[in-house]
């Protein structure tokens, strides 16, 4: 292969396609949650920082933490909603040799946390986003 120039919208359409296909297959869910979570990332940031999901989703974990009386700054919240992406990606200091998790759960939650930067981008859907929409509309909810 030659080196080349590659878009990073198209890097990440990549990443949330092959999350997607693991998703759909049940298989490999944590690099489904690590890819889907890089697509986020890299949609987000073809967005104004006010309309990326990351953004949103941290203001409502603050929202939420205030609601029950707790103050908590940005970095906390921003801590809380990564979770998951980070603990499949990181061990800190290796002290946390496993971790507790429904990893199919959490690759749901990213590749929807994925498909809200995808969808506010206006981007052309692929053949693995429709088979994830028709697969979420046909499953029974409960």
């Amino acid at each position: 292969m030659v080196e080349a120039v590659y878009s990073k919208l198209n890097i990440a359409r990549e990443y949330l396609d092959a999350a997607i296909e693991f998703y759909l297959t049940q298989s490999n869910f944590f690099c489904a949650i690590h890819l889907a979570a890089a697509a986020e990332e890299l949609l987000g940031a073809h967005l104004p920082e006010a309309r990326r999901i990351s953004t949103l989703a941290y203001k409502a974990e603050k929202a939420l933490k205030s609601e029950s009386g707790q103050t908590v700054s940005d970095k906390v919240a921003r801590v809380s909603i990564n979770e998951w992406k980070n603990e499949v990606k990181h061990m800190a200091d290796g002290t946390n040799k496993t971790m507790s998790i429904d990893p199919a759960f959490a690759t749901e939650f990213h590749i929807e946390q994925a498909l809200i930067n995808f969808y506010n981008l206006g981007l052309q859907k692929s053949p693995a986003v429709w088979k994830f929409e028709d697969h979420k509309t046909r499953r029974p909810v409960g």
